[in-house]
């Protein structure tokens, strides 16, 4: 091979080499600029994940904050429910006093009634008084048909009220049975609400441990 061929083959190597070279530079280049980009989004990243946890916080304060305004709300309207049920209470109190009252003075006025109707027999003897009181002696015996239907109405509520409060005893102590056992024992249409209860029962006991754990 002559010097002619090896300065050519010379010139084509630094050639190779100087475009190796380039390319070598151009890929650290690009390299330096990922790592620089990687960096960067690392920057980012990171900033985001701080501003994500950021509002998770806030987020879970806002939550814990509207659970408590609503656990207050529920209360403030127990306690509001609980006023009303006792002013009620109150005013059935005194309507009870008062229909308490007139039933006295209903009998009162009935036993005058009679009173005066022996007077009559005893001034005019029980054949004249009858031919002279026939027509009030029946209104006597008969007692006021208003006061029948008052009483009658009364008599039907408060017995609708003791037998609610018959079958509320009857469904709590089943629901509260060792294993609900009583609960088949009800009327049917009892049972059902027995087993609403003891459910009820179960979660309030649950939230009490949770509260207290």
């Amino acid at each position: 091979m002559g010097s002619e061929d090896t300065k050519n083959e010379l010139e084509a190597l630094e050639q190779e080499l100087q475009q190796a070279t380039q390319a070598a530079e151009e890929i650290h280049a690009a390299l330096s600029e990922l790592d620089e980009q990687r960096r960067e989004r690392e920057g980012r990243l990171a900033l985001a994940l701080r501003a994500q946890e950021d509002f998770e916080q806030r987020l879970e304060e806002k939550r814990v904050e509207l659970a408590r305004a609503e656990a207050e709300a529920a209360l403030e309207a127990l306690e509001r429910a609980l006023g009303d049920r006792n002013v009620a209470a109150e005013e059935f109190a005194s309507a009870v006093q008062a229909v308490t009252t007139r039933l006295q003075d209903f009998e009162a006025a009935q036993e005058d009634a009679e009173n005066a109707w022996q007077a009559i027999l005893l001034s005019r003897g029980p054949a004249n008084a009858r031919a002279a009181g026939a027509e009030l002696q029946g209104d006597l015996q008969a007692q006021p048909g208003v006061f029948t239907e008052a009483l009658t109405t009364l008599t039907e509520i408060v017995t609708q009220r003791a037998n609610l409060d018959l079958e509320r005893d009857l469904v709590e102590a089943a629901a509260r049975s060792p294993s609900g056992k009583d609960i088949a024992t009800l009327p049917e249409h009892l049972q059902g609400l027995a087993r609403s209860r003891r459910f009820a029962i179960a979660q309030e006991m649950q939230q009490r441990q949770l509260n207290d754990a």
